[in-house]
């Protein structure tokens, strides 16, 4: 039964949009108007993508009512801004090629004819079976007019089937020295296309290089090839053009001074396979030298056609082609940018050398370093030179040339090497110098408190005095290195005052103010108090050094104090050597006294310590290096207790124990003290007793302790609560003794 429709809703298309399904002028008209309004709303709202796919749609149009030229002209402004080479949209760009192609022999248009042609060689896109792709037929049957034909192409407007990268052979070079270079030629035409014969190539460089030209001459087979045979390496030679030799590539940014240099190179392609042209240039002018463009130029028989390169991601090449047992093999190219080189001047004959450096330096020490300039140009030079220290960031030790005979003595800032710009302008002038003479000075470098790796430059400039118009530049560069000499670790002990405290009941003469023989008030009357701070000084060296002093040093006093320190042998320091990882030990006694009876507060002291010391045998000054202690806090306001032992005559074998338990508070304290039974020995004095203390006093209790152990380290639990703040205080060991986990710990001697 025939399908019924109903149509009182919606007409029959026919009946709706007759022109559509009916041929004419109007229909035409009406489509094209349909498809551009089309076009232009798509424009408006930036849909690229949209709008190329209805400009192909207005090209068929065009061609289907057999409109050749307008549909020509539409796809070559598509294929001209067309998105689809940079997506990678082959389906449609090789719809457009082919309809461009066949509008293009329509109306004879041979340029966009060979452009077309060129690109739909390219293997990214798919190959018609019955076509045969062969690049010097692409006009045979049409009329060629004179003169011949030709087609210029950019090679970032095309999908070319043929590239062409270069890439210099080193990251810097010099003038008058040949400078290797690699150009490499890949065909990604379709694998059954017929060989591409490249007539020349044409390259242009910016900067002091002279332009290349590279023409087709079959050669004998080449000097290498890859293992599966698809790359072969040509080494080409290079030499002055004629006079009537070809014009150079069109390019603005090259000199046109001067004539390019030419040689001969077999340039037929093959599809899949690779040409790599080995060169050699000789380098004219110093500077930054940079490939321009690259021109792959065909002749064939009935057109010419040029494909220029001056993209700069196309033409870079991240490989060089090296010979090797097995053939031609890839080389990664170790710089980022393989087409630039750096020329630098004409190699230097100066020679400078430095004398007097070791292997190792240390912080603080000055550095000498005898600086050596030797002449070995043909003719007498003059010469200056400069020095630079290349130092981490927020380092700035000085240099200093020392004086000579001529009083010449400059001093020069070190240059950071990282976000500084800075560059000293003085120089040490050391005047002309004969063929083979040589002169030395002394460079001296200011000590650096901080260990790290410096770069030292010395920079001579010199000009022949022939030709004092070119300057000449040699750079020499060595490591200094920097190490820390010593490694300081401290340890502080409270130790108990000998002298008495101030009494609370008798405060006469402590408002009273002395003064000093400088007419200075001398004000300290509040507490004392008594510590030991150890210093132990380690070598890491790796030769033996001399230290002649080492003193403690007070830097800054915090909340109302005064401080002095000696030595705990009371002798001076003497001079003493120190060898590779050995250790050394010095004792300090630090007084610390309240500048006023009634401050409660911590005292907070920063010291340092400072050690002088210089190499075995060295006859100059000493060397100072200064270590920082960590702040010792002084608590002044909280009850304390301090457990001091040593051995007692009587019984033999006894050890006496005495506990010093110190109130600076201004209030009256009770204290109970107490002492457990342990097997590790036995004990005469107070178990247990309660302590009463006035404000500023002290109170000492002493234990007679007999070890039942020998050579060990025995730990009497002696606990004190303060029944007035109802909490424990803390023991504190003195010297002699070590402190635990388990308290405070006293050794008995093996032999006691």
């Amino acid at each position: 039964m025939p399908s019924v429709y109903d149509t009182y809703l919606c007409r029959e298309p026919a009946s709706d949009v007759p022109m559509l399904i009916r041929n004419g002028p109007d229909e035409y008209t009406a489509l094209l108007r349909t498809l551009q309004r089309s076009a232009d709303y798509f424009a408006e709202k930036e849909h690229t993508r949209a709008v190329e796919r209805l400009q192909l749609e207005i090209a068929r149009v065009h061609m289907q009512n057999k409109r050749w030229d307008r549909a020509a002209r539409v796809l070559v402004s598509l294929s001209q801004t067309s998105s689809w080479r940079r997506g990678g949209w082959w389906v449609l760009l090789e719809e457009m090629d082919w309809a461009l192609r066949d509008c293009a022999r329509r109306i004879g248009d041979l340029q966009t004819l060979i452009t077309v042609e060129w690109e739909l060689m390219c293997s990214y896109l798919t190959p018609r079976q019955d076509w045969h792709y062969d690049f010097s037929k692409v006009i045979d049957g049409i009329k060629t007019s004179t003169p011949r034909p030709k087609a210029v192409i950019r090679a970032e407007n095309t999908l070319s089937c043929i590239s062409a990268t270069f890439a210099f052979g080193i990251a810097e070079g010099n003038v008058g020295v040949l400078l290797p270079s690699q150009l490499t030629v890949t065909s990604c035409a379709h694998k059954d296309s017929t060989p591409i014969m490249i007539s020349q190539i044409k390259l242009a460089f910016e900067g002091g290089l002279r332009s290349l030209n590279i023409q087709h001459e079959p050669t004998e087979k080449p000097e290498a090839s890859t293992p599966d045979g698809l790359g072969h390496l040509h080494r080409v030679s290079l030499e002055k053009a004629s006079s009537d030799a070809a014009s150079l590539p069109s390019s603005p940014n090259f000199s046109q001074g001067s004539q390019p240099l030419v040689g001969v190179a077999d340039l037929v392609i093959a599809p899949a396979g690779t040409k790599t042209l080995w060169l050699d240039h000789i380098p004219r002018d110093p500077g930054d030298v940079e490939v321009a463009s690259i021109t792959l130029c065909m002749s064939e028989a009935d057109f010419d056609m040029e494909v220029i390169i001056t993209d700069q991601e196309q033409m870079h090449q991240d490989i060089l082609w090296v010979k090797s047992p097995l053939g031609l093999l890839p080389k990664k190219v170790k710089v980022n940018r393989s087409s630039v080189v750096k020329i630098l001047p004409k190699p230097p004959k100066m020679q400078i050398q430095a004398y007097g450096v070791s292997q190792n330096y240390f912080t603080d020490e000055d550095i000498s370093i005898e600086i050596q300039a030797t002449n070995e140009e043909e003719e007498q030079t003059h010469v200056s030179v400069d020095a630079r220290l290349l130092a981490p960031s927020g380092i700035s030790p000085t240099l200093r040339w020392a004086l000579d005979g001529k009083g010449d003595s400059r001093e020069v800032a070190t240059e950071e090497p990282l976000g500084s710009c800075r560059v000293d302008s003085s120089s040490k002038i050391i005047g002309n110098l004969a063929p083979m003479a040589s002169q030395k000075h002394t460079l001296r470098i200011q000590g650096s408190p901080i260990a790290a790796d410096y770069i030292l430059e010395v920079k001579a400039r010199y000009y022949v005095l022939s030709d004092p118009e070119t300057p000449i530049v040699k750079i020499f560069s060595t490591k200094i290195a920097i190490v820390t000499p010593f490694e300081a670790n401290h340890s502080f002990l409270p130790m108990v005052h000998s002298k008495p405290w101030p009494s609370y009941f008798n405060v006469d003469g402590l408002d009273k103010n002395s003064k000093t023989d400088g007419g200075e008030l001398e004000v300290a009357k509040g507490l004392t108090q008594r510590w030991s701070l150890i210093s132990r000084i380690a070598s890491l060296a790796n030769i033996s050094l001399m230290i002649e002093s080492v003193e403690l040093q007070v830097v800054e006093i915090h909340e109302g104090a005064i401080c002095s320190i000696s030595s705990a042998s009371g002798d001076t320091v003497t001079a003493s050597m120190i060898s590779p990882n050995d250790l050394q030990a010095h004792d300090f006694v630090v007084f610390v006294q309240k500048l006023d009876l009634e401050d409660r507060r911590s005292t907070f002291l920063d010291l340092r310590l400072e050690v002088k010391w210089h190499r075995e045998g060295f006859l100059g000054p000493a060397t100072v290096t200064h270590f920082s202690v960590p702040e010792l806090v002084i608590p002044f306001g909280e009850p304390r207790v301090l457990a001091t032992a040593r051995n007692g005559n009587f019984p033999p074998g006894a050890i006496y124990l005495d506990y010093v338990i110190e109130n600076p508070s201004m209030y009256a304290l009770s204290f109970q003290l107490t002492l457990d039974i342990s097997e590790e020995f036995a004990f005469s004095g107070p178990k247990n007793v309660t302590v009463e203390l006035v404000p500023l006093s002290r109170y000492n209790v002493r234990y007679i302790i007999l070890p039942h152990v020998k050579g060990l380290w025995i730990s009497p639990q002696f606990r004190v609560f303060d029944t007035h703040f109802q909490k424990s205080l803390k023991v504190n060991a003195t010297e002699g003794m070590r402190s635990d986990k388990k308290g405070v710990s006293i050794w008995v001697d093996a032999d006691s």
